[in-house]
């Protein structure tokens, strides 16, 4: 297991994955059949897989690289999402600005959101951070500005010259080239802090946070920076998320988004790289796997809704790890 970690988790393994979702999103251009190889829902999954796995990363900076569990997660998708939408749309910013500010705005945003790790750790860490992502949902479904309960439809469409829904053989492999870069450079910059000095800081925290302090490790900007880090990225993907669907909604920050990243990473594996592609691909696709299913049978209910619990009681049980995780992960 530990060769295949190191294989996926190294420039081989990205460039392989690489190659092969390029191959996919660009075959149909060179338009060898009449007929497209790859749909343009299989796309859609593809995009939103890459896009998760993008927020299953970052999420890993806080739940995995100084062990701290968030609730709070899908607060920083969807600030972002609605700081990019409310530039672009009501003061007519372009998109690239925006989607940088989207990424900003969640980081100043996360660090505050941090303070209660100072303090608190565990299952009352997990309270308050749940606490504050479901405050953010309330205020999107209150205010005007937000569009309430309604949300902000009709959100500009991301371009480079050309608007990226003109782009390829579906509209959406620009769309999918972008979310495939920023988790790649994800994954490089979480691989390169992993092994520098912050890194080793992230992981003295995780291991004993008071021998850490007595070593001269600061805590709490460590602490702040990795909340800061996570929900930068968690913006940018929110941004990127809301431009491609033109739409945002409260939806976005509610508490089952942010039990399905927390998901993802628990499932793919901890500190693991391959890891959070492995858990955002596979808790993206099995769901529209068990729709489709679902409508074939003529089940009158989402056997998914079943599913999602047995599988984590099965992972807490088998592999606490997760799938791609490190095996010293809860061996204690």
């Amino acid at each position: 297991m530990r060769t295949v970690r190191t294989i996926l988790g190294g420039p081989w393994g990205a460039a392989l994955f690489a190659t092969a979702v390029l191959g996919v999103t660009f075959i149909d251009s060179l338009k060898l059949t009449e007929e497209l190889l790859f749909p343009p829902f299989f796309k859609h999954v593809l995009l939103v897989s890459l896009i998760y796995s993008t927020v299953a990363l970052s999420l890993n900076f806080v739940a995995g690289s100084i062990g701290q569990v968030s609730l709070g997660h899908a607060a920083f998708f969807g600030l972002g999402a609605y700081t990019s939408a409310l530039l672009t749309q009501i003061w007519h910013v372009t998109y690239w600005p925006a989607f940088l500010a989207a990424g900003v705005v969640a980081a100043v945003v996360g660090i505050p959101l941090g303070v209660p790790a100072l303090r608190v750790r565990g299952p009352f860490l997990v309270v308050v951070t749940y606490g504050c992502g479901e405050v953010f949902k309330y205020i999107a479904l209150n205010l005007d500005i937000t569009g309430g309960p309604a949300g902000l439809p009709g959100l500009a469409t991301p371009s480079i010259v050309v608007n990226f829904s003109d782009l390829g053989a579906t509209g959406k492999e620009a769309f999918i080239v972008v979310a495939l870069a920023l988790a790649l450079l994800l994954a490089f910059l979480f691989r390169r802090i992993e092994g520098s000095r912050v890194g080793h800081a992230f992981a003295a925290i995780r291991e004993d946070e008071i021998a850490a302090a007595a070593m001269g490790v600061n805590i709490a900007y460590h602490k702040l920076l990795a909340f800061a880090l996570s929900a930068f990225f968690a913006g940018l993907a929110g941004s990127l998320f809301a431009h491609y669907l033109s739409f945002v909604s409260p939806d976005m920050l509610s508490s089952s988004e942010s039990i399905m990243m927390l998901t993802m990473v628990v499932v793919g594996g901890t500190r693991s790289i391959p890891g959070a592609f492995l858990g955002a691909f596979l808790l993206t696709v099995i769901p529209e796997l068990l729709r489709a299913f679902k409508d074939v049978v003529g089940l009158a209910f989402d056997p998914w809704l079943v599913l999602f619990g047995l599988v984590l009681i099965v992972m807490m049980r088998v592999r606490p790890q997760g799938i791609l995780g490190a095996d010293t992960v809860f061996r204690r």
